[in-house]
């Protein structure tokens, strides 16, 4: 009886921290980026209007962005639909705020889906496995709490465009080779997957700024480990048999899923050259910057803290206990993590700086790096939650269930961190075209205050064009 009742409880908790999820989107501030994009600013009309990036092939332009046009498209295409629509059923301001709650909540559902299928193998919702697995990676999504540290889905709706659906839609086109290598599950319909997986690959290689490297780290570490194996194995091989023979003992499948994508990521990069928000800071700098960057979200909080002990623990009873095949991968999966976080972040400031990371690491930066540990934890996990037993399992599940409690407790309940923006457009809403004066601690719409009514151009655009003001209505902080 006990046993049935499972499957319930993990429904119902995934249903209720969901549920706690989008109460806490919907309380979250608007960006100060949002206007670029939406209206949108004539650099984004640029974008726009080259998906591929011609003009940097064919004119050298240099403009923002010019290897990231699927989230620009993906961003105003929703933007410019979603609060029209949803006010048929609410007033136009809280109609912003549900849209923002609404995108942010379907990348978290499309995330966890895809981490518990990696993790359990299965697509199946409603197998113990999959509820298991989802349950064990659903509490790392900080909404608040740990976000600035662990944060997947950002406060800001911009940032979650580019950062956390990119890295959705990567984890989409990895999964068929996640499962055929942990779960030996091959793609079941190989012909779809031809038809689809290489329109993907375009579209991750120019989503977001961190997708392209990623891709090709995965890329040569497999290559490197299929030709240490070769290298050791073969020692009195020529160089092009051994290269032959490397080449040979990749699985064919693995080429599909890895060359369109490194292909077209090498492409990317060579966009991402001639994007003007670069800022130029010596490499030299950057990298002296780098333990900065790795000391602040490793030690101010415990979130990573406690992810990295829980990871250890489960490393040292896999290694102790279970030297059986399963064992074995899951442990050489723990090592090939350890070898793409380090070269991850040796990488990292080659793209560059930006004013908001100053240290190179951030919590969006490290995103690729947060999801693998959780992906981690969530297979190493299960497979001990399956195959301990007697005291041993018990004493795993405490342990495993507080460190589930610690996130979820710590994701405060913070309702109110829009409130004063919200007063504020509905008191824009009735200006009629007057400008209007804000209170000094009061952002609309703006990563910092608006100093003159000019600044606010842009925003008013948007505004009109969802309708909270009829004419455009200029703003400012007093």
């Amino acid at each position: 009886m006990t046993k049935r009742l499972i499957p319930f409880a993990l429904i119902l908790f995934l249903l209720a921290d969901l549920g706690y999820s989008f109460l806490q989107h919907s309380a979250q501030p608007l960006d100060g980026d949002m206007a670029w994009n939406i209206v949108p600013a004539s650099d984004v009309a640029h974008i726009l209007e080259n998906p591929f990036g011609t003009g940097v092939i064919l004119k050298h332009e240099s403009y923002p962005n010019p290897n990231r046009f699927f989230c620009h498209y993906a961003m105003k295409s929703y933007f410019d639909a979603a609060p029209l629509f949803l006010q048929k059923f609410t007033d136009p301001v809280n109609s912003i705020y549900l849209s923002c709650a609404l995108v942010k909540i379907v990348i978290q559902i499309f995330l966890i889906f895809l981490l518990a299928m990696a993790v359990s193998g299965t697509w199946n919702v409603f197998s113990l496995d999959f509820l298991i697995a989802a349950t064990l990676v659903t509490p790392f999504f900080q909404t608040n709490g740990y976000q600035s540290y662990t944060g997947i889905i950002d406060r800001s709706p911009t940032y979650t465009f580019f950062y956390a659906l990119p890295c959705a839609f990567l984890l989409l086109y990895f999964l068929p080779f996640i499962r055929q290598y942990y779960h030996n599950i091959k793609p079941g319909n190989r012909v779809l997957i031809h038809i689809l997986w290489i329109p993907l690959a375009i579209v991750i290689s120019l989503s977001g700024p961190l997708n392209p490297g990623v891709v090709l780290i995965c890329t040569l570490l497999l290559l490197a480990g299929s030709a240490y194996k070769i290298v050791t194995k073969q020692n009195h091989q020529g160089f092009f048999r051994k290269m032959h023979s490397i080449i040979s003992t990749i699985p064919r499948n693995y080429w599909f899923f890895l060359m369109p994508a490194a292909i077209f990521s090498l492409y990317s990069l060579y966009l991402g050259s001639y994007n003007t928000n670069d800022i130029h800071v010596p490499l030299g700098e950057l990298y002296s910057r780098l333990p900065a960057g790795l000391y602040y979200p490793f030690t101010k909080k415990l979130g990573f803290p406690v992810i990295f002990a829980i990871l250890s623990l489960n490393y040292f009873i896999i290694n102790r206990n279970f030297k059986t095949p399963e064992g074995k991968k899951i442990l050489t999966i723990f090592q090939w993590m350890v070898v793409f976080s380090v070269v991850y972040f040796l990488l990292l400031p080659l793209g560059g700086s930006r004013d908001n990371r100053p240290n190179v690491l951030r919590y969006d930066t490290m995103m690729p790096f947060t999801i693998s540990l959780i992906m981690v934890f969530g297979i190493s996990a299960l497979f001990l939650i399956k195959n301990l037993a007697g005291k041993q399992k018990k004493w795993f599940l405490a342990v495993v269930f507080g460190v589930l409690l610690l996130f979820t407790i710590n994701d405060e309940a913070l309702f109110d961190k829009n409130q004063c923006e919200r007063a504020a457009l509905m008191e824009i809403s009735k200006a009629n075209g007057n400008t209007v004066r804000l209170p000094g601690d009061c952002k609309v719409l703006s990563w910092k205050k608006t100093a003159t009514p000019e600044e606010s151009k842009l925003n008013s655009e948007l505004l009109t064009m969802w309708r909270v003001t009829k004419v455009n209505t200029l703003y400012y902080n007093e």
